[in-house]
């Protein structure tokens, strides 16, 4: 009796500070995941996710769940088609209030990017906005000014490290992420390793994103999220 109640306690301390542990394994979305974009996007079809992006749809959806913690262990496997790719994003407590966009870690078929984003939200929208717009009247907006880019309001993506992949199109990728302070650790089908120092990542983390590219399909599983 002593010895099953050791391991017991000892199974709680290794869990204590897991706040995500998600196989798929219901009918539909788990509770907690909230999808974005258009109807059916994300969808649970045996025991996996899957995300849909049309190639009329300008922006790929979106799928989100809640997390809370600062120090932050992350684990998934995904799978892509021959032409996709994958966008994991962990927001948290934005520099310049509210919630924002802190870390991404790419998947472009047969490379894995490692990249921050910085500026302030509101500056976000605005370039959404502004590329929208441009879209549609079909013209592409310039690049960033040297003005710009010298304001630290100004959003910006600023790409940190790269790893190439070696796994082809249809097999599944396990990717860990380790994310400590300003540092992020990315550990590719438990040996290629992939590391980089960001600026704006030690601060209180909020939620888990997952998001698809334009026209793409990806399958998504045995996600994992804990505190550190």
């Amino acid at each position: 009796m002593r010895a099953l109640l050791t391991l017991l306690c000892l199974t709680c301390v290794a869990h204590a500070g897991e706040l995500i542990h998600e196989d798929f394994n219901g009918p539909g979305l788990p509770a907690g995941w909230e999808a974005g974009g258009r109807p059916n996007c994300w969808t649970v079809v045996d025991g996996v996710l899957q995300g849909v992006c049309e190639k009329t749809d300008d922006h790929g959806p979106s799928i989100h769940v809640p997390v809370t913690g600062h120090d932050m262990s992350l684990s998934y496997k995904v799978k892509l088609d021959e032409v996709g790719n994958c966008l994991m994003l962990l927001d948290g407590d934005s520099a310049f209030g509210g919630s924002a966009h802190l870390l991404r870690v790419s998947i472009y078929g047969s490379k894995l990017v490692i990249a921050q984003d910085r500026g302030t939200p509101k500056s976000h929208i605005d370039q959404g906005a502004a590329k929208a717009a441009a879209t549609k009247a079909g013209k592409t907006l310039p690049p960033p000014t040297a003005e710009q880019l010298a304001d630290p309001k100004f959003y910006r993506v600023e790409y940190l490290a790269s790893q190439k992949l070696s796994a082809k199109p249809g097999e599944w990728i396990k990717i860990d992420v380790q994310v400590k302070g300003q540092d992020v650790l990315v550990t590719i089908n438990d040996k290629d390793k992939a590391q980089a120092k960001g600026t704006v990542f030690d601060v209180a983390k909020s939620r888990l994103v997952f998001l698809i590219g334009q026209g793409k399909k990806v399958w998504i599983d045995e996600v994992r999220a804990g505190s550190l």
